[in-house]
């Protein structure tokens, strides 16, 4: 009798996820996809989006018809509860039994966790939705008109995501200085990094030093260890009394993991990330393996100000591919890969130039550690994401990462 697969989300996480169980098991067992987005988003190249470098088609693609033509059933709803005991998922619209589940839901974020956060009922942008992208083009487009101003970008306490915050400090200096107006504006970044280019991992080595250098080279300030009191109409008020005047601030929020998960003993932690064994597995319920942002990573070690862990694109795809290895391990029998130990590979763009990170682990000490700058790794980043959205779209194979 065929195992009922059921994958949660469509991302990076659970579109490889799904695809890759599809060409292990064969027709023999059913695997369906549960995701609240109907479309698939190459996430990286969302602030281009923000930046009118990019037009959200050109990085979406309905996620239902490219796992159809892979025979994948796909339903959109948004899971709502989990039961792991009964091994059923509860969603807005329906009920989803399985034998073995893959958890990508990615995140929630929580912009509660600061007065005044958020793009919908504080006054602070986002970007994690093309909507949210969208936003911000629309109002970096009207302050650039108005021809002066103050611009912040920042990570909250807590924070895991914090390349994009990066990205965009350099990327709005770049146009500000294509346009002749850099000298009108002042840029501000905060962290809640401990230094610049901690990451959440304890850094990348000398990338520390690069960019510092690259932010006195901008002159863009970097205030580290901040932890956000408030965002108002005026600015961004930071603990220790310092309020930075913002005419613009994009401030990446913490995370949750699922709501879903939470109020089950041994499947998440506090919040909702899920817990899991080196396998990818739930350690109570070994049906159940974690993938991506809903896997809970905690840091190596304590900051002052609090630093989730990142899961980037590139590491969420490899541990999809290791929980698919193991649950068809665990169906057909043969021998399961460790899915926790992987490394790292990113390019971080900052308009005219961008910085190529490689490290395996991804926590320190580290076997290999890269890092460069260069035109050309933002040409990379470019060509990367023509070749993954057509892997998307049509199929096409994606190498192996040896990082």
């Amino acid at each position: 009798m065929g195992k009922r697969i059921l994958v949660l989300g469509s991302s990076f996480g659970g579109f490889n996820a799904a695809i890759r169980l599809r060409k292990l098991l064969g027709g023999e067992h059913g695997i369906t996809v549960v995701s609240a987005d109907p479309m698939f988003t190459f996430t990286p190249s969302l602030p281009w989006v923000a930046m009118g470098w990019r037009e959200p088609s050109t990085i979406q693609h309905p996620v239902a018809e490219r796992l159809r033509k892979a025979g994948i059933s796909h339903t959109q709803d948004t899971i709502t509860r989990l039961e792991p005991a009964a091994c059923r998922a509860i969603g807005e619209s329906g009920t989803y039994d399985y034998d073995y589940l893959v958890a990508a839901t990615g995140s929630e974020l929580d912009f509660a966790a600061v007065p005044g956060l958020g793009p919908d009922e504080g006054h602070s942008h986002a970007l994690f939705t093309v909507e949210h992208a969208l936003a911000v083009r629309r109002a970096l487009e009207k302050l650039y008109a108005r021809g002066d101003g103050s611009i912040v970008v920042g990570n909250a306490q807590g924070a895991s995501c914090l390349g994009p915050a990066y990205e965009m400090a350099f990327m709005i200096d770049t146009v500000l200085r294509r346009k002749k107006l850099r000298g009108k504006f002042s840029i501000s970044l905060f962290t809640n990094e401990p230094y610049a280019g901690h990451f959440g991992v304890g850094g990348f080595g000398a990338m520390r030093r690069m960019l510092e250098d690259e932010f006195a080279d901008r002159d863009i300030e970097c205030i580290t260890n901040a932890r956000l009191a408030a965002v108002t109409p005026e600015g961004v008020e930071l603990e220790g009394g310092r309020t930075l005047v913002s005419d613009f601030s994009l401030i990446t929020p913490p995370f949750y993991g699922s709501h879903a998960y939470m109020g089950e003993e041994g499947l998440a932690n506090p919040r909702g990330f899920l817990l899991a064994n080196g396998y990818l597995a739930n350690p109570r319920y070994p049906n159940i393996y974690a993938v991506g942002v809903a896997l809970a990573i905690p840091p190596k070690e304590a900051t002052p100000v609090p630093v989730g862990v990142p899961k980037t694109g590139q590491m969420t795809e490899t541990m999809a591919l290791r929980a698919a290895h193991n649950i068809a391990a665990d169906i057909g029998g043969g021998e399961k890969v460790r899915g926790g130990d992987f490394g790292v590979l990113c390019i971080a763009d900052a308009g005219n130039t961008a910085f190529l990170v490689g490290a395996s682990p991804l926590q320190p000490p580290r076997n290999r550690l890269a890092h460069k700058k260069g035109k050309i790794f933002h040409y990379m980043k470019a060509a990367f994401e023509i070749y993954y959205m057509a892997h998307v779209r049509y199929g096409l194979p994606m190498p192996e990462n040896s990082w």
